[in-house]
């Protein structure tokens, strides 16, 4: 129902009311007879209110058209007070519409005071919240940063360069919650290539990438960190180098450097994209950056001992670290009652090597020898360099047939296995003796007397052999 209905209404039924009366005006009664004034004033002051109440504009013109109403019947019957009952109405509209007025904008104002104080409210728990957020922020980075010293304590303390490895991927996943996969890669510097040091997923499972996505290689390549807000959609990227990642589409990436050396890379990975932001990234760089330092000690200290177990030019273990582990391996032997073995190894004809081609050929045979070596023993197995062109071999848990088969491998291959001196290709091979625990001594003086004795056996008939004195 549109809002001038009711206002319409009420005149045309003020009008009718009105005109009810005309009969009594043609006999003669005044308009103020007391039986009709009053319900004239009653349906006028009505009328006025209801108008009043429709709005301005609907009551400026319904009053116009009653007034020019009530001045027609005043002509037309020459009733002068008509007159006085159209001042009447303008008197009483003007009153009402002035009451109303008043109200309505004291009503207004308390409108306007309450809207003020409304926003007052709401900006004053805006600035709350705002102040809460960055309370909270400086309450997570403050807990960020006390982790952080525990974390480089606890890194100071490790030794061991795979546990550092897996405190590091801790402390990036239990800082950065919102991580679903955390992985550190370290660099191969033979290869320059990343490989996996310790990983984490929240499902669980093991981490697929074992060489580094394209991104960590990018950042191990430039040594700079590298945020991804979406790996599908991002432009330094093709679309196939997100295949990497699977649903992983988020990550974060900083390398891992000291002494302007790339040690490695730290990845942080979620399945929603856009889940880490600059702070974040900021956060992982100074885990890596800690991480860097301590590894980098541990890589030297690993270093150091190794130049002090291994020989420099064949990369096998010196004499002094076979004969401290050659006694291990008897008094476990023994204990466990379990076999194992020992193979010496001699090259033939090494001095014709040196004599003919120089040292440096010589250096190079050992070289190639070494490699056949390490390419024959297993996982638990020793090679060691004895001294000069001889080698030695510990093959726990194995019998003496099994060490005599793994010997005539290894020395088929050294047959079989062709290098280049001054452009000329060569092939040296290789005299062996085996011999083994229990049953060819219990000591290492008799061991190694044993397995020397059957390498000079090889020798003698002729080389190129393996003896086990069965």
């Amino acid at each position: 129902m549109p809002p001038y209905f009711i206002p319409l209404i009420a005149f045309a039924v003020w009008a009718l009311a009105l005109l009810s009366y005309l009969p009594l005006l043609k006999l003669g009664l005044p308009l103020a007879d007391q039986l009709v004034a009053p319900q004239f004033l009653v349906s006028g002051l009505l009328l006025v209110v209801v108008w009043a109440l429709s709005g301005p504009i609907t009551a400026s013109v319904l009053s116009a058209l009653s007034i020019l109403f009530i001045l027609y019947l005043a002509l037309a019957f020459k009733q002068p007070s008509f007159m006085i009952q159209a001042l009447f109405h303008v008197a009483l509209f003007i009153g009402a519409v002035s009451t109303l007025h008043e109200i309505q904008r004291k009503n207004n104002r308390k409108d306007i005071v309450r809207e003020k104080l409304v926003e007052d409210l709401t900006l004053v728990r805006q600035e709350q919240q705002k102040k809460d957020e960055l309370k909270y922020a400086l309450e997570q980075k403050i807990r960020r940063y006390l982790g952080l010293q525990k974390f480089s304590e606890d890194l100071k303390n490790i030794q061991d360069l795979g546990h550092a490895a897996q405190r590091i991927v801790q402390e990036a996943h239990t800082a950065l919650a919102k991580a679903e996969e955390c992985a550190l890669y370290l660099v191969n510097e033979a290869k320059q290539e990343l490989s996996l040091a310790a990983g984490w997923r929240r499902d669980g499972a093991s981490v697929r990438l074992k060489l580094g996505s394209t991104f960590d290689q990018w950042v191990m390549k430039r040594s700079q960190t590298l945020m991804i807000q979406d790996s599908r959609n991002d432009f330094r990227f093709s679309t196939e180098s997100g295949a990497d990642f699977g649903a992983l589409r988020s990550t974060c990436v900083t390398p891992l450097v000291t002494e302007n050396r790339v040690l490695g890379v730290l990845r942080v990975s979620a399945a929603e994209p856009g889940v880490f932001n600059a702070d974040d990234l900021r956060f992982l760089n100074i885990i890596s950056n800690l991480s860097a330092v301590v590894l980098r000690n541990m890589q030297l200290y690993e270093k150091m001992q190794e130049l002090a177990l291994k020989d420099s030019l064949t990369g096998l273990y010196l004499n002094r670290y076979f004969q401290e582990r050659l006694g291990e391996e008897i008094a476990r032997s023994h204990y466990a009652n379990t076999p194992f073995s020992l193979v010496m190894l001699d090259i033939d004809h090494f001095k014709r090597y040196n004599d003919e081609y120089g040292h440096a050929a010589g250096d190079l045979v050992l070289k190639h020898i070494a490699s056949a070596v390490s390419g024959c023993v297993g996982e638990g197995d020793l090679a060691a360099r004895y001294g000069g062109e001889e080698f030695a071999l510990i093959l726990p848990n194995r019998s003496k047939q099994e060490a005599v088969d793994l010997a005539e491998t290894l020395r088929a291959r050294i047959e079989k296995n062709k290098f280049t001196l001054r452009r000329v290709e060569n092939q040296v091979t290789a005299s062996l003796g085996v011999a083994g625990y229990p049953e060819d001594g219990q000591t290492k003086e008799d061991l190694v007397r044993h397995a020397d004795k059957n390498l000079y056996e090889a020798k003698n008939s002729g080389r190129n052999r393996v003896c086990g004195s069965f």
